[in-house]
């Protein structure tokens, strides 16, 4: 294998970890908006509805915030490493 090929691999190795975050914050975010939009939709107890959709959408914001911050550190360390 070229050395070419195998920094493409390690540099979208590295880029794997902020969209993992980047996902699953977006999936938090949008399951948090569903159910502030359709209440009782996954079960019948407002006080748990209330918990899930606070915590998704606090979660989601977090996960997104990380992974804006680990974006700005690995594509740093790609330029410095000249991949």
């Amino acid at each position: 294998m070229k050395e070419r090929t195998q920094n493409i691999i390690y540099k979208w190795t590295l880029r794997a970890k902020y969209l993992f975050l980047f996902i699953a914050g977006a999936g938090l975010l949008s399951f948090g908006l569903q159910t502030f939009f359709q209440p009782n939709l996954i079960s019948k107890n407002p006080d748990l509805e209330s918990i899930l959709m606070i915590g998704s959408l606090l979660f989601g914001l977090i996960f997104i915030v990380f992974g804006f911050y680990y974006k700005k550190d690995i594509e740093i360390y790609i330029r410095q490493q000249q991949l």
